[in-house]
């Protein structure tokens, strides 16, 4: 009889639920300050690549353009630049292409050893150089 009555008891209950959704609701969470990070990567990279067209456009040095998409991506602690690249496509006119690395911010760095894992964005701007 004593079995049947503790286990009608409801006492801890509240408890017990509270700390069963404790982890759930911290990888919510987790989940969407991610997705926050990944569009504030993107928006990071479609300007890179805005002010790197910008340069281009009115300097015609493509070295310049790169380092302005460099400087823009370099504050940034979760973004890495991969690869900056302009292409002529027509009578003056170009197109830009910047990639970048959104690195994943929540994963520990002693379970990657080689890096954490990451990804991959590319954006490109087309523009035509001033003459």
């Amino acid at each position: 009889m004593d079995f049947k009555r503790a286990v009608s008891e409801e006492e801890g209950s509240a408890t017990l639920e509270f700390l069963g959704m404790v982890p759930l609701v911290f990888m919510v969470m987790m989940i969407a300050w991610q997705f926050v990070v990944g569009v504030h990567g993107v928006i990071v990279a479609q300007s890179a690549v805005n002010e790197a067209a910008k340069v281009y456009s009115i300097t015609g040095e493509w070295t310049e353009a790169r380092a302005a998409a460099q400087s823009t991506v370099n504050h940034i602690s979760y973004l890495q630049l991969k690869s900056a690249d302009a292409a002529m496509t027509g009578d003056s006119q170009f197109n830009a292409k910047v990639s970048v690395d959104i690195n994943l911010v929540f994963l520990p760095d002693m379970l990657f050893p080689n890096g954490k894992p990451s990804i991959p964005f590319t954006s490109e701007a087309s523009g035509k150089v001033i003459e």
